[in-house]
């Protein structure tokens, strides 16, 4: 029997994943089972950011890119769930879902600004938000 380490699940491996889906994609259980979510994504320094969870209620994905002084973020919310997305925008005004503005998409309400990010409130589906990126 060898004394080397033989365990590859170690928390300290779990925390850096932890961290990725919950920092940087920024998918956060609100509530137990993730009945409602939260998606916050950080843009600090990366150009683009693809993650996926599959929760016991089903897929939770988030995809986020610059693309010039645009902001392209896609979510997918399982179905018997509700999320918080939280888009990183000037206002509520700037920001479309699906070429529209995003507080007339179906499933989609306003909630209001929180430090330099436009919340709303979506039931489970797939959204393509779009934003002017904040200065």
């Amino acid at each position: 029997m060898s004394r080397s380490m033989n365990s590859f699940n170690h928390y300290a491996f779990g925390c850096v994943g932890e961290w990725l889906f919950r920092f940087v994609a920024g998918i956060e259980e609100l509530e137990p089972g993730f009945k409602r979510i939260r998606i916050k994504p950080h843009l600090d320094g990366l150009d683009f950011v693809k993650a996926s969870y599959r929760s016991v209620r089903g897929l939770i994905a988030v995809e986020w890119r610059r693309e010039g002084e645009q902001l392209h973020l896609n979510v997918t919310i399982p179905a018997n769930t509700t999320a918080l997305v939280y888009v990183p925008a000037k206002n509520a005004e700037s920001v479309n879902e699906s070429g529209k503005p995003a507080a007339q998409s179906e499933g989609v309400r306003f909630v209001g600004m929180e430090n330099g990010y436009a919340v709303f409130e979506v039931v489970s589906g797939t959204y393509r938000f779009t934003a002017p990126l904040p200065k």
